[in-house]
């Protein structure tokens, strides 16, 4: 069983309100996630070399293919 599997079994057995509850927590992590990214990038903006930058972009999106 995958992870995913795992969380949607368990989320199968919760009561609407906990569902909610949950929407609520998944929704504020991607927000901050999101956050966080911005200031990543903020902060780093212009330290790579657009070649190393695109190198850089190229292998996370290899990365996110990998884990998905």
């Amino acid at each position: 069983m995958t992870v995913i599997e795992a969380i949607i079994k368990d989320l199968q057995g919760l009561p609407n309100a906990k569902l909610v509850d949950v929407a609520n927590y998944v929704h504020g992590m991607t927000e901050g996630a999101h956050e966080e990214r911005l200031k990543i990038l903020r902060r780093t903006f212009g330290s790579l070399s657009e070649e190393d930058g695109k190198a850089f972009e190229e292998a996370l999106a290899e990365s996110r293919r990998v884990e998905s």
